[in-house]
């Protein structure tokens, strides 16, 4: 019978197993469990000493020396690093084997004799998966997916055409044929129209209407680049924002500069009479092509909240420039200079560097990790950073100039307590500038919260007694006043909307900022959220009359009427029907674009008319009998109370009022609604609380109340995104971007935001 040498030392090792179970019965050999194992035997050698010996060099190991084992680590080490020459030459057979039988053979393939009988080993690093070479390459898809990467990461679409871009993808897949330049612009074109699209479904479904942020970009070519985003509160009560236009402004500095852009994004996404507010940029333009800009607000907005809803300043740039304000104070340029210069130098002089380590062991900083770096200029947040930690390292700076000859920068302690001062009023802007940054757009209410808190933190009282910290909070206290006076309103309605606060905050907020002249801002505020309110309660009945069923053609024979009508009143008032007013008169794009909405709500308020007076006649039927249709639209049975509506360029105001019954039932039922909202109590305050759901979950209850705070809880203040709430420069354009068509610079920009952001 034959017998295998490895059976032979299996049964030796069984046998010292079993002697060593005998001398000590207490203990139990655990068993082999390593994976190497499947390649080592174990040999004695004397009676106290084990080798281990590799089945394919037959190289032997220490293992086991006077019961002590030596492991297997090294045992791994000769396997898996190649070490073990013929191990290495079997692996290499085994992976050409796999690589052979992982897809179909060929006919040409013939196995070989030296791979026939060979089993792979369980012991191989790991390596890369290989994709069969007969698998389809998808060159459309892959087309597509390198243009949503030139989008995502600002490549230039010309990389397409770079030779070590191509060397590269050649090197990947040489099936691959690389796109040229005219079919990667025409695919991220297409991408962009295919998302454009879905944006513009999303938008359509939103329950209220679009706020609009317009900031301005500048270029080496004298030309302007405005973005124009679109601000709102979803079907879902979620804000979202989305960048909607990017559109070339050939002159930034004309009295019209801004008119094109929101032209084209009023036609682009169908948002003629949706816009609640706009808010721009002034850091280009100037004021007269933002007051041109009111013309592109519905009529319910243009005049309503003492004009607020059209906003001439961005928060974000308002901070950045009383930053800049307190950075290039006179009397702050020396120390601030100083304080620069010896962070350069600390960080450019290693033996400086090593002694300013040494310094900072002995004194113990607030911060112990805030590193001294130079500051960004372009960024005053950097500034700030800079500052703050160079005086928590003063008592540093101070030793550096006696242990260190070379260092020769001398901060005196007046000139500390000067920067000292400027950290002060700094950290209260960047604690809010900080509030812009976060991953979630803040509602309006939260805002009013913020520049309360800032208000308040820039007074002089809680400024403290330092006489330089109190002259320049002024200075930035006069500045923020002057800002805050041109949006309190709007900000303090958006309050109101928030069911934990109400009026309540606002009276509070207002007893301590204004004193005496509280209770006249209170009334303000609450004069000007009924105004709002009765201006949506009139939106909402022409919507009701507009479905009220009329056909098509009825529709336009109620506007014909009332269009002879108006010519009529014209006429009575000593107008004739060819004379317009001086506003007519006027050519500018925003009046053109007035008058243009106005004509096209010629036709809902002419209907509203009709009804009108279908309830009049009604009334008078019953009394009367065979009074006529004429006697019922006499001038002297038109009430007093006035809705804000024009018919017709030059027509005198159409008004409807105390007659109607179904109006005071409407506006009556209206009023309730406001008045039970306010009425109602409190709800309890919790950091969980979101206010955009507690109005989803209620806007049954308040049907057009809840339209108005969606409106009010989504008007954007800052015009810039988050990453450039701390620039102190607007932003410029690149020359490469600069070098494209406008329409190919839009479709890349606003594909790559709605990418950024998730697709709607």
């Amino acid at each position: 019978m034959d017998t295998n040498p490895s059976e032979l030392v299996d049964v030796d090792v069984v046998a010292l197993e079993m002697d060593s179970d005998t001398q000590q019965p207490a203990k139990r050999r655990k068993k082999k469990r390593s994976e190497v194992w499947n390649h080592f035997t174990t040999e004695t050698v004397s009676s106290d000493t084990k080798k281990a010996r590799c089945m394919h060099c037959n190289k032997s190991f220490a293992y086991m020396t006077a019961n002590k084992c030596s492991g297997t680590s090294h045992l791994k080490r000769h396997i898996d690093f190649g070490i073990c020459a013929k191990n290495g030459e079997i692996n290499k057979l085994s992976q050409i084997k796999e690589e052979t039988t992982s897809s179909p053979p060929k006919k040409s393939q013939i196995s070989s004799p030296e791979t026939k009988d060979v089993k792979p080993t369980s012991c191989r690093p790991k390596k890369r998966h290989i994709p069969s070479p007969d698998l389809p390459l998808d060159q459309d898809r892959c087309n597509l997916e390198m243009a949503k990467m030139i989008i995502m990461h600002d490549y230039p679409l010309h990389m397409v055409e770079h030779p070590g871009f191509v060397g590269f993808l050649q090197a990947l897949s040489p099936q691959f044929t690389v796109a040229s330049f005219d079919t990667i612009h025409d695919d991220c074109v297409a991408m962009f129209l295919s998302q454009k699209q879905k944006v513009l479904d999303f938008i359509g479904d939103i329950p209220g209407g679009v706020n609009l942020t317009v900031d301005l970009w500048s270029s080496k070519q004298s030309v302007g680049y405005a973005f124009v985003t679109g601000h709102f509160v979803d079907k879902d009560w979620n804000l979202i924002h989305r960048l909607l236009n990017v559109a070339v402004v050939a002159s930034p500095d004309s009295d019209f500069a801004l008119n094109q852009p929101v032209t084209a994004c009023l036609s682009d996404w169908h948002l003629e009479g949706k816009i609640s507010s706009i808010a721009v940029s002034q850091s280009l333009v100037n004021k007269t092509s933002i007051d041109n800009l009111r013309g592109f607000l519905s009529f319910r907005n243009q005049h309503v909240l003492n004009g607020q809803l059209l906003m001439g300043k961005c928060y974000a740039r308002l901070l950045s420039s009383m930053a800049q304000d307190a950075l290039t104070a006179e009397q702050l340029q020396e120390p601030i200079k100083k304080v620069r210069d010896s962070i350069k130098y600390v960080q450019t002089s290693e033996a400086c560097g090593d002694r300013f380590d040494e310094l900072k062991r002995l004194f113990p900083t607030p911060s112990p990790y805030k590193d001294l770096l130079i500051d960004n200029q372009t960024r005053w947040d950097t500034s700030y950073n800079m500052l703050l930690a160079a005086c928590e390292h003063r008592q540093v700076f101070s030793c550096l100039e006696t242990c260190h000859p070379e260092y020769k920068i001398s901060i005196s302690p007046e000139e500390w307590t000067k920067i000292e001062s400027l950290c002060s009023c700094l950290k209260v802007l960047f604690e809010a500038g900080n509030a812009l940054t976060g991953p979630n757009q803040l509602t309006t209410n939260d805002l009013y919260h913020e520049m309360t808190k800032l208000q308040l933190e820039l007074s002089p009282t809680a400024m403290g007694e330092d006489p330089d910290v109190r002259n320049l909070a002024k200075s930035l206290r006069e500045k923020f006043d002057q800002y805050w006076r041109g949006c309190f309103l709007v900000l303090a309605v958006a309050v109101v909307m928030d069911p934990r606060f109400k009026m309540h905050l606002i009276k509070f907020t207002f007893n301590k900022s204004y004193g005496a002249d509280a209770e006249k801002w209170t009334k303000s505020v609450d004069d000007a959220v009924h105004d709002l309110y009765l201006n949506y309660s009139e939106q909402n009945l022409l919507d009701a009359y507009v479905d009220h069923g009329f056909s098509e053609i009825e529709v336009a024979q109620e506007s014909h009427f009332h269009q002879d009508m108006a010519e009529d009143a014209n006429t009575g008032n000593g107008q004739s029907g060819d004379e317009t007013s001086p506003q007519v008169e006027e050519t500018t794009e925003s009046h053109q674009h007035e008058r243009q909405l106005k004509a096209e709500k010629q036709n809902v308020v002419g209907l509203w008319e009709g009804l009108s007076e279908e309830s009049q006649l009604t009334e008078e039927d019953q009394q009367h009998g065979d009074d006529s249709q004429a006697d019922a639209m006499a001038e002297e049975d038109y009430p007093s109370f006035p809705v804000d509506v024009l018919l017709e360029e030059g027509s005198t105001l159409i008004t409807i009022g105390e007659s109607l019954s179904d109006f005071e039932m409407y506006m009556s039922d209206m009023k309730t609604e406001l008045d039970q909202y306010l009425e109602e109590n409190l709800i309890p305050r919790s950091e969980d609380f979101n206010v955009l759901s507690w109005w989803r979950v209620n806007s049954t209850n308040y049907p057009t109340l809840s339209k108005m705070a969606a409106d009010l809880l989504s008007v954007p203040f800052s015009t810039v995104s988050p990453d450039s709430v701390f620039d102190t420069e607007v932003k410029q354009m690149d020359n490469y971007r600069t070098s494209l068509p406008g329409e190919t610079l839009e479709a890349l920009l606003c594909t790559k935001d709605w990418f950024k952001n998730g697709t709607l």
